[in-house]
């Protein structure tokens, strides 16, 4: 299994619009994709952070999957008139070695 980490440090406004975002456009395009075990988006308001995080059965699985979900968020920002959401501050990957059901 691979998890994944992507970290958003934000503030005010653009902390609000990043949890819109996950709830309304990340979390939609992700449902049903091939190989993603479980996905946790999580938040500090205090510090402004936050995270995504998201178990994969394997790396062809992030690979195959992910080109299609951020097209379709794109699609979705497109046609509510927004624009490019921000990048990650940043991403890392690392690969499972135990975990509890």
């Amino acid at each position: 299994m691979i998890l994944t980490v992507a970290t958003f440090d934000e503030s005010g406004p653009e902390l609000d619009e990043g949890i819109r975002h996950v709830r309304e456009e990340v979390i939609p395009a992700l449902e049903g994709a091939d190989g993603l075990l479980s996905g946790h988006w999580v938040v500090d308001r205090d510090s402004g952070r936050r995270l995504s995080v998201m178990v994969w059965r394997d790396a062809d699985a992030v690979a195959a999957a992910m080109p299609e979900a951020i097209a379709r968020i794109a699609a979705a920002r497109k046609a509510a008139g927004r624009g490019q959401q921000a990048a990650p501050t940043s991403t890392a990957r690392y690969e499972v070695v135990a975990n509890l059901p």
